[in-house]
């Protein structure tokens, strides 16, 4: 990460660069605006787009920190993609949908106007089908934002993704999220299941130890994998998010075999059932592995 964060130094006329959060290294960014932690670096000719989940990282350029110390106690996603420059007007219009909210930048005057309307915060309504993008070694990715709504149906970025995948999804998100919602299991719809435990070769942890952000298809067949940048909350749902997505086994394999555990809608637990009835926040039930 120190290689290609070192580029924020680079003032050539043909490098520019946009890094963007909700949760800024001195300050959090306005409700109105996505719950997105991200790093663009671009360069005419080729780019480098960085997706992460680490609050207040990368600190501004002028800034003599690398990491910071609330980045330490918890899992974190990182996802660093090269891709060629013309793409790149994609990537811009994606960080508009999901209202990326930029701390620190240096884009020219020549480069391309999606990324000017980054810099300048331009609002526009999100698009919430795949877009597709090529990488330098022709791989393609698809990034999708979500709408804005108060409720799950219309507001939860995993229940679009399941619409857009046609599959049940299993998700990782931040098990200490104020209002954190429960698995989406609704009659006739894709369950969108939240996991509870994550297991590696070297370890294992609850999502309560776990701020990273992703999802897999639960559908065997069904290969898409995403890493995204919001949690599942009653909050979430009326912010901007987004997700950057792969249709390919391989990674979807090892992603959900790090799924050791979820919150299966076949198998509710009381809490499960109080969370639906609304009643588990009114009865202030803190999850007793979150600091109060």
């Amino acid at each position: 990460l120190y290689v290609v964060l070192i580029l924020h130094h680079l003032q050539a006329p043909n490098f520019g660069f946009i890094s963007y959060s909700d949760q800024t290294p001195n300050s959090n960014a306005p409700q109105n605006f996505g719950h997105s932690k991200v790093l663009l670096v671009d360069k005419s000719g080729t780019g480098i787009w960085l997706l992460h989940s680490t609050p207040k990282f990368p600190y501004a350029k002028d800034e003599n920190s690398f990491w910071p110390s609330n980045g330490v106690k918890n899992a974190q996603t990182f996802i660093c993609v090269t891709f060629p420059y013309d793409q790149f007007k994609k990537i811009g219009k994606h960080l508009q949908y999901i209202r990326a909210f930029p701390f620190d930048h240096r884009i020219p005057g020549d480069f391309h106007t999606e990324l000017q309307d980054v810099v300048n915060k331009a609002d526009v309504p999100p698009d919430d089908n795949f877009q597709q993008l090529s990488s330098n070694n022709r791989f393609n990715f698809y990034s999708i934002a979500k709408n804005i709504q108060s409720s799950a149906d219309g507001g939860d970025l995993y229940v679009t993704i399941s619409q857009r995948v046609s599959s049940d999804l299993l998700v990782q998100t931040w098990g200490c999220q104020a209002g954190r919602d429960t698995s989406f299991c609704r009659k006739n719809k894709f369950k969108v299941e939240n996991i509870k435990m994550i297991e590696t070769s070297l370890s294992q942890w609850k999502n309560t130890q776990d701020h990273s952000k992703w999802c897999v298809a639960k559908d065997p067949e069904n290969n898409w994998m995403c890493v995204a940048d919001v949690n599942r909350a009653q909050s979430q749902y009326t912010r901007r998010g987004g997700a950057l997505c792969i249709n390919d086994k391989r990674i979807k394999d090892i992603f959900k075999n790090l799924a050791k555990e979820s919150e299966d809608c076949q198998n509710r637990s009381l809490l499960d059932i109080l969370d639906v009835l609304n009643l588990r926040n009114f009865l202030n039930i803190l999850n007793p592995d979150c600091d109060p």
